[in-house]
């Protein structure tokens, strides 16, 4: 099948989710998640296994299971979710922003913002939040965004991500110039949203705290805000029974030291912190199917 044809046959698939009323959407979303939890054996393994990494001194075995599900729930409902932002104009309708002034006092400081972000909630609905702030203060906003190895499914995602104005910087090459050149054109108030939940090689980041084990955490946003002195704010898209929320919280100020290596852990636990406080106010809205904690110290962990 030629790409062209690939992409218009995905493009139908989604119009098809988009189109049908938010109920339906709920509802058969939850189905597709319940039926990816009995099928998809592999990731029901992972999920379990973060889950019993964060939660297994806290919560039973049944909580836990039940977290899994409505995890796998809230995936299926992202996919009928991005049917829907892809055709419709009244996504905002059903989108509460909050913090705003968190963002406003942020980009008061005429250095550009750096929006930490996690797959969490959904995460596709980031945009929703820029389109807000652009249309209303005109902020420009940047997703960063890893660019997906099927070109037609790229080639969508791209479309439906940069629909209301959003641009997508993508981290295949030079990501860090890329962030640094868009956060220095004075000429635009911009800030750009980094997905900070992720595992990294151990040679690619830090080994910090996350759920009281070591997770190997990408230092790039502790590397931009240094190096541009931009605050760094949160931002979280949160799943609610009618709708969604973007939700700016306070800003995570930079805490200089003298060691620089210390300096990324410092700020990158931090970072991680924010995330780790978020998942435990909504654990099944977040990304559990990562294999979060796979990547382990080759050797013997420095202690300051």
């Amino acid at each position: 099948m030629s790409q062209k044809l690939s992409y218009l046959l995905i493009k139908c698939i989604f119009t098809g989710m988009g189109i049908l009323p938010k109920q339906w959407r709920d509802r058969l979303g939850d189905a597709l998640g319940r039926l990816i939890y009995r099928l998809d054996k592999r990731h029901r393994k992972v999920v379990i296994k973060n889950l019993n990494i964060a939660f297994g001194k806290d919560k039973t075995p049944d909580e836990i299971q039940r977290i899994a599900i409505k995890c796998f729930e809230n995936l299926g409902r992202i996919c009928f979710d991005i049917g829907w932002i892809s055709v419709s104009n009244k996504t905002l309708d059903t989108y509460e922003v909050k913090g705003i002034e968190y963002l406003r006092r942020a980009h008061s400081q005429g250095k550009g913002v750096l929006l930490l972000s996690a797959h969490f909630g959904n995460w596709e609905l980031l945009r929703e939040a820029g389109f807000f702030v652009q249309k209303r203060y005109g902020w420009i906003s940047n997703i960063v965004a890893r660019q997906l190895d099927f070109l037609p499914l790229e080639q969508f995602f791209l479309n439906v991500r940069t629909r209301h104005g959003t641009r997508v910087l993508q981290t295949r090459k030079h990501p860090f110039r890329t962030i640094v050149r868009s956060l220095s054109d004075k000429k635009q108030k911009n800030h750009v949203v980094l997905l900070n939940d992720q595992r990294v090689d151990w040679y690619e980041g830090v080994f910090v705290n996350f759920f009281d084990t070591l997770a190997c955490t990408n230092t790039g946003l502790a590397r931009l805000a240094k190096k541009l002195g931009a605050p760094v704010v949160p931002l979280y898209v949160i799943r609610t029974e009618n709708g969604f929320i973007g939700e700016f919280q306070p800003e995570i100020p930079f805490i200089p030291v003298s060691d620089e290596y210390w300096e990324l852990a410092t700020n990158t636990q931090r970072y991680n912190n924010n995330i780790e406080a978020m998942i435990r106010r909504y654990p099944e809205q977040w990304f559990w199917v990562h294999n979060r904690w796979k990547t382990q110290p080759c050797c013997p962990w420095p202690k300051k």
